[in-house]
């Protein structure tokens, strides 16, 4: 929808992953499935791990998936996704140690935050992906610019007019709403640990962020 961005982000990066077919080939032994289980905080089954392992490693032989790759992985489960779209944001997401890589297990850690298959999603673990997305310069803290930049690339990515006063309505708004409940200090930046304690108070602080 026009007013959830992000869903690109989360929700459409892990559909493909989810109706992705096994069909042989990059078999694992009991002891690796069960390693990747821990990894994926015990959040995905043994055959989501076998799944993943084989779609990643079909699109990566090489076992790391760089930005070049990541690009060629959006556009393989959003090919409407526009060619010039800047998709830095999406990648520091799932690269974790920002490394400049992406590997299996930080893979299969952002598909277990996003859509673990058994337990819950945690606000606190959408959250503290969601804030490494925002987080550009890796500091620790998310400034207006930041949250500003970042959103529009999710409105772009998604083939909306970024710069249309609709999109600059909304994201106006959701910044104003961010600062306004995680802010705690007031000197228009947020922290991770702000945002975790306001998320703490009000999970559904997730929705926005």
């Amino acid at each position: 929808s026009l007013d959830d961005p992000l869903d690109l982000g989360f929700a459409g990066i892990v559909a493909f992953s989810n109706t992705y077919v096994i069909m042989g080939g990059n078999s694992l032994s009991k002891e690796q499935v069960e390693q990747y289980r821990e990894i994926a905080l015990g959040k995905l089954g043994k055959e989501d791990i076998k799944r993943y392992h084989k779609l990643f490693h079909d699109m990566f032989p090489k076992g790391e998936m760089d930005a070049a790759g990541f690009r060629k992985y959006i556009y393989a489960i959003q090919p409407e996704t526009p060619k010039d779209a800047k998709l830095d944001h999406l990648f520091r997401a799932m690269d974790r140690d920002r490394n400049g890589s992406i590997s299996f297990q930080e893979y299969i850690l952002f598909q277990a935050i996003t859509v673990p298959t058994q337990s819950q999603q945690k606000a606190s673990e959408l959250i503290d992906m969601a804030f490494e997305m925002y987080d550009e310069d890796g500091n620790g803290e998310i400034t207006e610019k930041e949250m500003q930049d970042c959103l529009e690339k999710c409105f772009y990515a998604k083939g909306l007019d970024a710069k249309s006063a609709q999109v600059q309505s909304i994201i106006k708004n959701r910044i104003a709403n961010l600062l306004k409940l995680a802010d705690a200090d007031g000197d228009g930046r947020i922290t991770r640990s702000e945002i975790q304690k306001a998320a703490a108070l009000d999970p559904s602080i997730v929705n926005i962020f």
